[in-house]
């Protein structure tokens, strides 16, 4: 599996994730909570990029921050559709997000994600260089 397999946690929503890189990890847990949160991804258009920065203490906590920060960009009126790593370093993370201002006709809301938990968060890379992580959403 490289992307994002979803699986129930006690009344949230968690995903678990594997990407080939560690930036890939990041980039997939977007695209899980954004194929969570919309109906239809596909919908949203790339049509504006946001440079985004992140930090956090551990790739677990700059895991969790980053996806709460696309929460907050869509709670108030952004939806990405992805994003692309820039730069990562232990404290930090750099991103562009690509998508477009919320439109209520065209996204429509699949489930309302509240916050991403730190609660059973986990990254970490496999002996074979694959990256596989965890998030549990909550709704």
């Amino acid at each position: 599996m490289r992307g994002h397999r979803f699986f129930d946690h006690t009344g949230d929503f968690g995903a678990d994730l594997e990407a080939d890189s560690e930036a890939g990890l990041y980039e997939a847990s977007v695209d899980a909570l954004v194929g969570l949160l919309v109906d239809d991804v596909a919908a949203i258009r790339e049509a504006e990029s946001r440079a985004l920065e992140v930090r956090g203490v551990d790739p677990e906590d700059q895991l969790v921050a980053l996806g709460n920060e696309v929460l907050f960009l869509f709670e108030t009126g952004w939806l990405a559709r992805r994003v692309e790593v820039e730069e990562l370093d232990e404290d930090a993370l750099r991103l562009v997000a690509h998508g477009e201002p919320f439109e209520a006709d065209r996204h429509v809301i699949a489930r309302p994600i509240k916050a991403v938990t730190h609660h059973g968060a986990r990254v970490e890379e496999r002996a074979d260089g694959t990256w596989v992580g965890r998030l549990i959403f909550d709704l």
